[in-house]
């Protein structure tokens, strides 16, 4: 996820706002990837992906789905592949997939939106800029958050109808991350606000790990199958302001995570 304005100190990690939104009309949406860039397909919903026999092999493409959103990466070029997403009501998406070698790939590219017909506007899930009239957006919902932690007040840019809200969080929120067996972050309730159904939780993320840390977005723990940790499945959307952490104790060892729900964090993280 990329910086949304140099202004708003907005790390990787929340700029990937950008995204290029397609409404699913029954005809194969076409995706033209990189070799070596990762490509974020926002999905309607969570879904499953079946790939052709060419694709299953992890030494030529790679595929995660969690969250709502398919990260896609290919290794090795290759021609179009219909790729099948079905989706959580068991509709099925169709993409057709080829990826190409570029001399000076770049850095990253913008996320891919797919919607389906009759909805009212893109999936909350897209940072996007581009605002369903009369209510705020996940882009604009993340920044407000973004710019009460960093900026100072006279750079807030106002978002209608949003408000501080109690976060009702105490302690160490470790189940929010997977650390896997060497734990040393520590993640603490900050701030919340809400608006417009959507609510913004910040946490303090410390590293307490004698090295450096470079946190990886994919593992905030917003699958529904992070339910057994505790978390329950009503992430939206989460972004860390920086994704690297310096060794504890040193400048830049802390950075905020942004976590957005459906719902209140207090119903959302359990027993964590």
């Amino acid at each position: 996820m990329t910086s949304v304005i140099v202004g708003l100190l907005m790390s990787a990690a929340i700029s990937a706002a950008k995204a290029l939104t397609i409404e699913w009309q029954r005809t194969p949406i076409e995706v033209d990837l990189v070799v070596g860039v990762e490509q974020m397909v926002v999905l309607p919903s969570d879904g499953a992906v079946g790939l052709p026999p060419e694709l299953a092999n992890p030494n030529v493409f790679k595929t995660l789905v969690t969250g709502g959103t398919a990260y896609w990466t290919a290794l090795e070029a290759f021609d179009n592949r219909r790729i099948q997403v079905r989706l959580e009501n068991g509709e099925y998406i169709l993409f057709d997939v080829s990826a190409r070698v570029e001399m000076a790939p770049p850095a990253s590219v913008d996320m891919l939106q797919v919607v389906l017909p009759q909805q009212p506007g893109p999936n909350p899930m897209a940072m996007q800029g581009e605002a369903t009239p009369g209510r705020a957006t996940l882009f604009e919902v993340i920044r407000y958050a973004a710019q009460e932690v960093y900026s100072p007040k006279r750079l807030i840019a106002p978002v209608n109808g949003i408000r501080q809200v109690p976060v009702g969080l105490k302690g160490n929120m470790t189940a929010l991350y997977d650390q896997g067996k060497h734990k040393g972050l520590i993640l603490t309730a900050d701030r919340a606000w809400a608006v417009d159904g959507l609510y913004v939780t910040t946490f303090i993320v410390t590293n307490e790990h004698t090295h450096a840390m470079t946190l990886d977005n994919r593992l905030v723990r917003h699958a529904p199958s992070a339910q057994r940790s505790g978390v329950a499945p009503h992430f939206v959307a989460s972004a860390f302001f920086n994704e690297v952490l310096a060794p504890r104790g040193e400048e830049g060892s802390r950075t905020t995570l942004f976590v957005v729900t459906d719902q209140p964090i207090g119903r959302v993280v359990k027993g964590v």
